[in-house]
C-alpha cells in the first residue's frame, strides 16, 4: 500500500489534531489486508461491505483498481473512504435520451463509503485525502454517489472545491424506507383503509382469474443462481427499465453479486409464475437489518392484474416473518409504490468534482448545464397532465422497442 504521512491536517478546524498516516489500497490483496480495520468500522450500506466491494472490483468492466483510503490517527479513531478508480462514462443526457458521453478517470466513492466519520472535521479530512488523487493527476473526477443533501458530508463535499470545479443543479431524489413489523397485517396498519381494501380486492381478483395457475417461488440458496438469472431475464427483457438500460441485464458483475449474496445468505428473489411462465419478480439483499430491493420487474402483458404488487406483498410477508429484518429500503426514485409504502428517510444527490484542469472542468460544466435543462423539463412533466402522459408513453415505447 502507498503510505502518505500528513504532518498537519488540511482544514483549520482539524489543524490542531494529531498527525495522521494515510494508506491507499490499490490492489485486492492490499484491500484484503485492511479487512480487520474495515470490519471494525460501522457499515450501513452493503455497497461498502468489503466482500461486496471486492466482487464489484473483480467483475465491473469500468473499474481500474480499488482506491480505498485508510486514515490512521494517533488517537486510534480510524477513518476509511471506500472507493474505486474507474474509467467513468459521463453521459450527456436530456430526458431519456443520451446524445453523447465522455469517459474520464475518476475516483468513485461507494454508497455510504465514508466510514468512521463522527464530525464535519472527519469528513473534511476524508475529502481532502480523496482530492489528492485529482491534484496529483491520478484521476480527473471525484464522484460522491447518493449523498444525503442535508448532511454535513454533502456540505463538506461542496466546500472541497471552488464553484467552477463542481456540478450544479444536480437532481435530488428521496430515499424511501419502511419499517418491517412482525406481520403483514401490522405492516398495512399504517396505510389507509381504502388502500387495504384495494389490496385485498386485487388479491381476490387475481385468485379468481388464475387460481392454481399461479405459483410463487422464493430462491435464496447458492444452487439457485442459474434459475434466478434465467427467469429474471425472461421478465426483465420485457420491461421499460431494460429500455432505459437499468435493472437486470445479466452482465458478469450482476451475476457475480447475486452469487456472492446467495453464498453469504444475503440475496433473495421472489418469482411469480403463471403456468410455469415467469411474470413478475422482486429481489434484493438483506444486510445489517435492512432488506434493500433491487429493480423489480413484471411482464407488461399483466399490468392490469397487478402481478408486481401481488409479488411485492408476498415478499413483505416473508420479510415480516424474519426477526433479523427491521426495515425495507425501497431505494430512491418516484415509483408510486415507494411513496405508498415508505417514508422519506433522506434526500439524495450525486456530486461530481473536477480536477483543476480544462477538460474535466468543461465536462462538469456540460453536466451542470444539462442538469439545469432537465430540471426545468422535469418540473413541466410533474406539473402537467400532458407531461405525465408523455412520460408514460415514452416508457411504453422503450419497453416495446427492446
Amino acid at each position: 500500500m502507498t503510505a502518505i504521512s500528513l504532518s498537519r491536517p488540511f482544514v483549520d478546524d482539524v489543524a490542531a489534531a494529531s498527525n495522521v498516516t494515510v494508506t491507499v489500497a490499490r490492489t485486492l490483496d492490499q484491500v484484503e489486508a485492511l479487512r480487520a480495520a474495515w470490519t471494525s468500522l460501522p457499515i450501513t450500506d452493503i455497497d461498502s461491505d468489503i466482500d461486496y466491494f471486492m466482487t464489484v472490483v473483480r467483475h465491473a468492466t469500468q473499474v481500474v483498481s480499488p482506491y480505498v483510503v485508510h486514515i490512521r490517527r494517533d488517537d486510534g479513531a480510524d477513518l476509511m473512504a471506500v472507493a474505486r478508480l474507474e474509467n467513468l462514462p459521463v453521459p450527456f443526457r436530456f430526458g431519456y435520451h443520451v446524445f453523447g458521453s465522455a469517459t474520464l478517470r475518476a475516483i468513485v466513492v461507494t454508497f455510504g463509503g465514508v466510514l468512521g466519520a463522527k464530525s464535519p472535521n472527519d469528513e473534511a479530512l476524508v475529502l481532502k485525502c480523496l482530492m489528492s488523487a485529482l491534484d496529483s493527476g491520478e484521476a480527473s473526477l471525484l464522484l460522491m454517489r447518493n449523498v444525503d443533501a442535508r448532511s454535513t458530508l454533502h456540505a463538506a463535499t461542496v466546500a472541497a472545491v471552488g464553484w467552477a470545479r463542481r456540478t450544479h443543479a444536480q437532481p435530488s431524489s428521496p430515499r424511501w424506507i419502511s419499517s418491517i413489523p412482525d406481520s403483514l397485517e401490522r405492516f398495512l396498519e399504517t396505510r389507509s383503509a381504502k388502500t387495504r381494501q384495494t389490496l385485498r380486492r386485487q388479491d381476490r381478483q387475481l385468485a379468481a382469474k388464475y387460481g392454481d395457475r399461479l405459483r410463487l417461488h422464493l430462491w435464496d440458496r447458492p444452487e439457485d443462481i442459474s434459475d434466478i438469472c434465467r427467469n429474471i431475464e425472461n421478465v426483465a427483457a420485457k420491461t421499460y427499465q431494460r429500455g432505459l438500460g437499468v435493472g437486470f441485464t445479466g452482465d458478469p458483475m450482476q451475476v457475480a453479486l447475486i452469487e456472492m449474496g446467495l453464498k453469504q445468505g444475503w440475496h433473495r428473489t421472489w418469482m411469480l409464475f403463471l403456468d410455469e411462465r415467469p411474470i413478475a419478480f422482486w429481489n434484493g439483499f438483506a444486510y445489517a437489518g435492512t432488506f434493500a430491493i433491487g429493480t423489480p420487474g413484471f411482464d407488461p402483458e399483466y399490468t392490469g392484474d397487478s402481478v408486481g404488487r401481488f409479488t411485492m406483498m408476498r415478499m413483505v410477508e416473508d420479510l415480516c416473518a424474519d426477526p433479523e429484518i427491521t426495515q425495507l429500503d425501497f431505494g430512491h426514485g418516484d415509483a408510486e409504490y415507494k411513496s405508498a409504502f415508505g417514508r422519506q428517510a433522506m434526500i439524495e444527490t450525486d456530486e461530481l468534482l473536477a480536477a483543476r484542469r480544462p477538460w474535466p472542468m468543461l465536462v462538469v460544466f456540460a453536466v451542470s448545464a444539462l442538469s439545469f435543462a432537465n430540471g426545468q423539463a422535469r418540473r413541466f412533466v410533474e406539473n402537467s397532465k400532458w407531461g405525465r402522459r408523455l412520460k408514460a408513453a415514452w416508457r411504453q415505447r422503450l419497453a416495446k422497442a427492446d
